[in-house]
């Protein structure tokens, strides 16, 4: 609080919260049981925005949804058209459409939801999502891959990691299918590949970090 009892403005208050960091999170072929065992266990920093992509048919995106935000230790929600997102949830690309996010105001990310064509034969892509993270949160990005088939998240992961951002991967040993991953891995784009069961406390301490000022320089209307 300001000495006059009000919220404190501008850099005060990007100390007191963080720096404003955007979290992906991609799976495919045994996603849901990986997304469980993540989301029952993840926190996240008071400035850390997290968006989710889930391959998956969209009749079934709703039932996900549901069942993912009754066992999180967060609020799990669909994404909605042109909605502003709130920090410490996850939001869920519905199925059929590409989830995006792009910068509004100072401090305010909003999603859009785009029926542009399939990337690697799905919609929504993982790769849409990276790419629209690292370009709004730059090195205060962050993307995690999970589970699954294909080769979708290798070119957002490389522009994440071209903007300073950081890339977490499922460990072969965990994974029910280790594809995803593993082709990052082999391109050298993984900072950690991560057993699901550490994923969670890795995500926290990785935004914490970024987060913080005293670890990351705002780039250039990020504040």
């Amino acid at each position: 609080m300001t000495e006059g009892g009000g919220e404190p403005h501008g850099s005060d208050r990007r100390s007191r919260i963080g720096l404003p960091v955007g979290i992906g999170i991609g799976a495919s072929a045994g996603g849901p049981r990986a997304l469980l065992t993540l989301l029952t266990d993840l926190r996240l920093p008071r400035s850390a925005f997290a968006f989710l992509v889930q391959h998956i048919h969209p009749k079934f995106t709703s039932i996900l949804g549901r069942r993912l935000n009754e066992a999180a230790s967060i609020p799990v929600e669909e994404a909605t058209n042109e909605a502003a997102a709130k920090p410490g949830r996850v939001y869920l690309a519905p199925g059929g459409r590409h989830l995006v996010v792009e910068r509004g105001w100072p401090g305010v990310f909003r999603m859009r939801l785009t029926d542009q064509p399939p990337r690697h034969g799905v919609r929504p892509s993982v790769d849409e999502l990276f790419l629209s993270l690292a370009a709004v949160f730059g090195p205060r990005s962050i993307g995690v891959v999970l589970t699954g088939m294909g080769r979708d998240g290798l070119e957002g992961a490389r522009a994440i990691k071209a903007q300073g951002g950081t890339v977490l991967a499922e460990a072969e040993a965990t994974c029910v299918v280790y594809g995803m991953p593993r082709v990052l891995a082999e391109a050298g784009l993984t900072d950690r590949l991560i057993p699901i069961d550490e994923m969670a406390a890795a995500i926290h301490e990785v935004s914490s970090t970024v987060a913080d000022l005293r670890h990351s320089a705002a780039a250039p209307g990020q504040g």
